[in-house]
């Protein structure tokens, strides 16, 4: 059994892995791999995987991929109405998405990396470390690449209010990705054996 400290990494390349936290240099370093300029807004933690060759001479680790972990927006339509929140006041949702919602706001892999499978085990990571209760990404990558799905998340639909919204201020379409830990820990309770003797 895999212990859960160690994420999946890949093994067959002639060197090691490793998911280490980073900072802001790690981001800036793979920024130019982005498709959205500039660094995010806000930041809760950062996640970097780190590779060095086996056959070096010293041991050198080169950033190859990076995981912001930011708080998140004021007010988002689509987590609103995927927490059935629509009804309250943007002050009531603005204290309770603080409290109890993170967003990964990029995720960037090294071109030479990709295709890995870096990105789903970086997000998988970043969702098991995540203290708060709810995880949110919104993504145009998500269109191309469904790694944010591989790695646990559901895809949520947008309304259509919340698609014309975004065409009236012409910006690109994007997917929402949204995970409830809370969810999860109740699913893998019921299907232990322990919890049926309970």
């Amino acid at each position: 059994m895999r212990n859960p400290a160690n994420p999946p990494l890949p093994t067959f390349l002639p060197g090691t892995l490793h998911l280490c936290r980073g900072d802001w240099r790690d981001y800036d370093a793979l920024a130019p791999f982005h498709y959205a300029a500039g660094r995010p807004a806000t930041t809760d933690a950062i996640w970097t995987i780190r590779y060095a060759p086996r056959l070096a001479s010293s041991v050198r680790w080169r950033i190859v991929a990076v995981g912001v972990l930011s708080y998140p927006a004021p007010s988002c339509f689509a987590r609103e109405r995927c927490l059935g929140r629509r009804h309250l006041s943007r002050k009531r949702n603005l204290r309770f998405a603080n409290r109890h919602v993170r967003t990964i706001s990029r995720v960037i892999v090294h071109p030479q990396f990709r295709a890995l499978g870096l990105s789903t085990a970086l997000v998988r990571w970043i969702c098991q470390h995540c203290k708060t209760r709810y995880i949110e990404a919104i993504a145009a990558m998500g269109t191309a690449h469904p790694f944010f799905e591989r790695a646990g998340m559901r895809r949520v639909e947008l309304a259509a209010e919340d698609l014309a919204r975004r065409r009236r201020r012409r910006k690109r379409p994007y997917l929402y990705f949204f995970l409830d830990r809370s969810r999860r820990r109740s699913r893998s309770r019921s299907r232990s054996p322990r919890a049926k003797e309970l």
